[in-house]
């Protein structure tokens, strides 16, 4: 047996010619067979331009005006064809004719003769009184008028407002005066009162943000002085029924004295 194989001929150039484009072939078709099918796309219709010769001037306005009407800014804006046109596009000139005005010949010298005439027509002749505000008129009373005293609060006070007010007191409460060198406002406290008399509920009112420490304890106290009043009871004739309460108003005026000497407020 011979050991030595025969040698393999080399391609010639037409049979890689071949492989290649077999090989090409192949690919251009699997190509064709996987890619997507689109739909074809219908061309457009070729337009034609036509050209239309109207001889008759009545037809041939009759026919503009017809295409004019599918214009959609025939009416929406400035057209010459439309309604607007004779007022918007074609307006009239306007004739402006100035009017001749000669002022008279005058002399600018200032006539020194006339200074200051306004003002001694207004201005009367002597001497005049000087304001002083310091001097005040004296008041003179009418005759037959008679001036009240102002009569000074000796002593603090209580005054019911509202409902509540029909209903008297049990004991009235004695109100104490507060030292202080100025004067307090009044209190205002806010009640309900029960049949039986009890009050429930007691508010402050009114202007309760006081910064002035004498009047906050002022306001304190009377929220205390509130809780203890007893009203007189309703007749069980005139009564509304058990849980029946009325509104009211207690007003606490207070009466101020002067703080001993040294005292702190």
């Amino acid at each position: 047996m011979n050991g030595d194989s025969p040698e393999c001929a080399p391609w010639s150039r037409r049979r890689w010619a071949v492989v290649v484009l077999a090989v090409f072939g192949l690919h251009f078709a699997g190509f064709h067979l996987l890619s997507p099918r689109a739909d074809p796309v219908a061309q457009p219709a070729a337009s034609g331009l036509k050209v239309r010769w109207l001889s008759n001037p009545a037809l041939a306005r009759r026919t503009l005006d017809m295409l004019l009407l599918d214009d959609p800014t025939l009416l929406a804006m400035a057209s010459p064809r439309g309604f607007s046109g004779a007022a918007w596009l074609r307006p009239q000139p306007q004739d402006f004719r100035t009017s001749e005005w000669i002022d008279t010949e005058r002399s600018l010298a200032q006539p020194t003769q006339s200074l200051g005439g306004a003002f001694r027509l207004v201005a009367p002749a002597g001497p005049q009184t000087v304001f002083d505000p310091a001097r005040k008129p004296v008041v003179v009373a009418a005759s037959g008028v008679s001036l009240a005293p102002t009569v000074l609060r000796a002593a603090s006070r209580l005054l019911i407002q509202g409902e509540a007010s029909r209903r008297a007191l049990v004991q009235p409460p004695a109100l104490r005066s507060w030292p202080h060198t100025d004067v307090l406002g009044d209190t205002r406290v806010q009640v309900l009162v029960s049949d039986e008399g009890l009050v429930f509920s007691p508010r402050l009112s009114g202007a309760t943000a006081a910064r002035n420490p004498v009047q906050r304890a002022a306001d304190l106290h009377a929220l205390d002085v509130a809780r203890m009043l007893r009203f007189a009871p309703v007749p069980k004739a005139a009564s509304q029924g058990p849980g029946a309460l009325v509104e009211g108003t207690l007003i606490f005026q207070w009466h101020t004295v002067e703080p001993p000497a040294g005292a702190k407020e």
